[in-house]
């Protein structure tokens, strides 16, 4: 056997750090380089703030809304969503809230019932047979005749002004159709401090968010509204297709491809409870790319979008992060085939133990590191998990049909 030399270790060592490279040139572009230069042409340009209630006249007479969601066993966050939705401030002649039960199997539907006496502008119905969302909010959407469609879920609950900041957009400025609201969360630090993913998961969404806005009032092209909070004018809603995951995601691509307008409305506050279930989150985040991938490939974007603003937009903000673990596998799978073509079996399996222990080192840190070092680095571990999912995601897409997934099991929240 060949002496193991510096020049080897320096061939390994650069191996490494091309492949390393690659995949930080992947990861920069759109995490930090698109956001950052959005934000910077924000600056650049001050283009005019998103409209909020306060920019509406005093007495206007505000929209009629239709506010749909589905719940299926909902039972332990349902009387605090329907609260938050008495408490709106918005004409209650002018707001209807539709509710379908997808054969809920706790109280879901009684607490429906007894609630529907002091509320009337609540209406429910419990479905046929299970359903999931999207089936749900298109017969939600025909029952009702609003001028305004929110959508919305039974975990999110509404800031008493949310509802008019949602609506401000559409009412102020025609050639918008669809707002998204802003999503914050409660509860963090609940539980044990290292294994809550809470933190990551609101830093993560405040950077979103902040992007979402320049995008918006730039070129009014947000790339996607919350699910849980957003307001859809009813002539730009398109019914949405069985199994589809993402209806969020589904709109806002149907809204830019019209020519109209998606803004994010940062001052329409809508509140979730956390999830300190690092599994639960997972789960979560496979599905939500479950139906990232099935959007791109029913849709085939982004090569069927009409403007190359929104091209250049969705591959910058959204395709490329998609994309990411992808890259990264490639990376990981050339390196290792390079090397077994060469028959540099020694390289196969130097890499073959570096990736295994960087990749047991960021999954599972508190497993392999002391609780400290641990701690620091749980925001690059959140980071690997959530492009894991990322990846799950695809393989679940491409192995089973979307209708088997098109029902859902809620996310156990803190409160739950």
């Amino acid at each position: 056997m060949e002496s193991f030399t510096c020049l080897d270790l320096f061939v390994r060592c650069s191996m490494l750090f091309v492949g390393l490279m690659v995949a930080v040139l992947a990861g920069s572009i759109p995490y930090l380089l698109f956001p950052g230069l959005v934000r910077l042409w924000h600056v650049i340009q001050r283009p005019r703030a998103t409209p909020t209630a306060f920019d509406v006249s005093k007495d206007p007479l505000w929209p009629s809304v239709d506010l749909v969601f589905a719940a299926y066993n909902e039972e332990a966050v349902l009387r605090e969503k329907l609260a938050s939705l008495q408490n709106l401030d918005y004409p209650l002649d002018r707001l209807t809230v539709w509710v379908g039960s997808d054969w809920s199997s706790d109280d879901t539907e009684a607490i429906l019932g007894e609630v529907a006496e002091v509320m009337p502008n609540l209406k429910w119905e419990r479905m046929a047979e299970r359903s999931g969302k999207s089936k749900i909010i298109n017969y939600l959407v025909q029952k009702g005749q609003a001028d305004i469609v929110v959508g919305t879920d039974a975990n999110i609950f509404f800031h008493p002004m949310a509802l008019k900041h949602l609506v401000a957009p559409l009412v102020m400025d025609g050639q918008t159709d669809l707002v998204g609201g802003e999503l914050t969360y409660r509860g963090m630090g609940q539980g044990d401090s290292y294994k809550s993913i809470a933190t990551q998961e609101r830093s993560y969404i405040s950077w979103e968010n902040r992007t979402k806005v320049c995008e918006g009032e730039l070129w009014g092209m947000t790339m996607g509204v919350e699910g849980g909070c957003y307001a859809l004018r009813r002539s730009a809603f398109a019914p949405i297709p069985p199994g589809t995951f993402m209806e969020d995601f589904f709109l806002t691509m149907r809204v830019l491809a019209s020519g109209k307008r998606v803004q994010h409305a940062a001052l329409a506050t809508c509140t979730e409870d956390v999830s300190n279930d690092a599994h639960m989150e997972y789960r979560r985040k496979v599905r939500i790319s479950h139906g990232n991938w099935q959007n791109i490939f029913r849709y085939r974007m982004p090569w069927n979008l009409r403007s190359l603003g929104i091209t250049v937009a969705f591959m910058g903000h959204k395709l490329l992060r998609w994309m990411f673990p992808i890259i990264v596998s490639a990376a990981v799978l050339y390196e290792l085939g390079a090397g077994l073509h060469y028959q540099e079996y020694e390289l196969v399996a130097w890499n073959l133990a570096t990736f295994g222990a960087v990749a047991a080192l960021l999954l599972y840190p508190r497993t392999f590191l002391p609780k400290a070092i641990a701690k620091r680095i749980k925001p690059l571990s959140y980071f690997t998990w959530m492009n894991l999912a990322l990846l799950h995601g695809l393989v679940q897409f491409i192995r089973t049909p979307a209708h088997v997934l098109g029902v859902w099991e809620p996310t156990k929240r803190n409160n739950q």
